[in-house]
C-alpha cells in the first residue's frame, strides 16, 4: 500500500503526462528514478540500475549507488558519495563529492576525452 501511495504521489507531482517510467525500488533501496524525454534522473542510496542512453542527460544525487549506461550521453552529473557510474559514451561529466566514479568506453571529442569537472577526495573521470 505504502508504494502505491508513493507513486501515486510521484505521478501527481510530476503531472501524468510528464512520466515516461518510474522504476519501482529493490530490497535496501531508497529514492527514486525517473526516466522523460531523454533525461534520467536519480535520487536515492544503494539503488543498482541499468539504462539505455539515447544521447540525454543522467542526473544523480545520492550515495553508494551503481549505475550501467548502454549507449550515448551528453551528459552525467553526479552530486553526492561513493557512486559508481559506467556508460559506454559522454560529452561532459560533472561530479560534486567523494568517492564517486565515472568510468567511459568513449567520448564524441576531439580529444577522446569527456569535458570534466571533478570536485571531491577520491573522486574521478576514467576510460575503461
Amino acid at each position: 500500500m505504502k508504494n502505491q501511495i508513493a507513486s501515486l504521489t510521484l505521478l501527481l507531482s510530476l503531472g501524468f503526462s510528464g512520466l515516461l517510467h518510474a522504476a519501482p525500488l529493490g530490497a535496501g533501496e531508497t529514492g527514486e528514478v525517473v526516466e522523460e524525454d531523454g533525461r534520467i534522473s536519480i535520487e536515492g542510496t544503494n539503488l543498482q540500475r541499468n539504462f539505455v542512453g539515447t544521447g540525454g542527460e543522467l542526473h544523480l544525487v545520492g550515495a553508494n549507488n551503481r549505475i550501467t549506461v548502454s549507449g550515448p550521453l551528453s551528459l552525467i552529473s553526479v552530486n553526492g558519495a561513493g557512486n559508481t557510474v559506467q556508460v559506454d559514451s559522454v560529452k561532459r561529466v560533472e561530479i560534486v563529492g567523494a568517492e564517486s566514479h565515472v568510468y567511459y568506453k568513449s567520448a564524441p571529442t576531439k580529444t577522446g576525452r569527456p569535458a570534466s569537472s571533478v570536485t571531491g577526495a577520491g573522486s574521478g573521470v576514467s576510460k575503461r
